[in-house]
């Protein structure tokens, strides 16, 4: 299943880069040579690139392709490497278990509030990009983690 999400993200991820580069093409047509500025690209364009960045940082811990310092992880072998990269999870499953829960609450919290600019997007859509996006994540770390327990290495 993890292999099948991967790809149906890393898609869904390209279609929205695609997205946001003709929205800012749009965006800099209207201002540069319509001399008309456009309102709502700035605002799509901002909902694209969270989109793209929560569409695809879950492929990227899946692939765990994430930039780290490994001087710690170098000075480790055998079990204590083990265990360094097990706390490290732990770490990280922490961190995206508090941001589900905000992403949560202010999904909620936000859910009416609209945005001037563009009437149909509301800001609580956003959050739930976010939400969605961290459980992705989560998912993609404890699936790391259980394959690499189960592997001993």
């Amino acid at each position: 299943m993890a292999k099948k999400l991967e790809k149906i993200l890393e898609s869904l991820g390209a279609v929205m880069i695609a997205l946001l580069f003709i929205t800012v093409i749009i965006q800099v047509v209207a201002r540069v040579i319509l001399s008309t500025p456009s309102t709502w690209t700035v605002e799509v364009g901002r909902a694209l690139f969270l989109a793209v960045v929560f569409t695809i940082t879950p492929v990227v811990l899946y692939r765990n392709a994430l930039m780290m310092i490994n001087s710690l992880h170098d000075l480790t072998k055998g079990k204590g490497r083990i265990i360094l990269e097990l706390v490290n999870d732990i770490l990280i499953d922490f961190i995206l278990v508090v941001m589900a829960l905000g992403s949560y609450e202010r999904t909620i919290e936000t859910w009416a509030v609209e945005i001037p600019t563009v009437e149909w997007m509301k800001s609580g859509y956003l959050y739930l990009v976010m939400l969605i996006g961290t459980l992705l994540m989560l998912y993609f770390s404890v699936h790391n983690t259980v394959t690499r327990l189960k592997k001993g290495n």
